[in-house]
């Protein structure tokens, strides 16, 4: 309990093709409020080369109980310029149950 997570990714897609090019840079962070609670913050960007696109940004949060063999979680997720297009943006909400018997 108590306990802090950090994760950390970063990678590159080096196209053949001129502004084709895309950097993805991740970053997350979770913490074990206790034994049975979790709460989790993520971030990611894609940058494009590409100038006529806009970098896509997401952000999501997280939670996670479990007592006994039952797990609840729930997670809400944001992402700005899906693919690179300024107009597209979506976000989410999801909750899951899970029973270890």
């Amino acid at each position: 309990a108590g306990s802090f997570t950090v994760g950390y990714q970063q990678n590159e897609v080096d196209s053949s093709v001129a502004d084709k090019d895309r950097d993805f840079t991740a970053i997350g962070l979770s913490y074990a409020v206790n034994d049975d609670v979790s709460v989790s913050l993520n971030t990611s960007t894609v940058d494009y080369e590409q100038a006529t696109l806009d970098d896509q940004d997401a952000v999501g949060v997280s939670i996670s109980y479990t007592q006994g063999g039952i797990t609840v979680s729930a997670t809400h997720s944001k992402i700005d310029n899906v693919a690179g297009a300024a107009t597209s943006d979506n976000s989410g909400y999801e909750v899951n149950f899970a029973f270890a018997f």
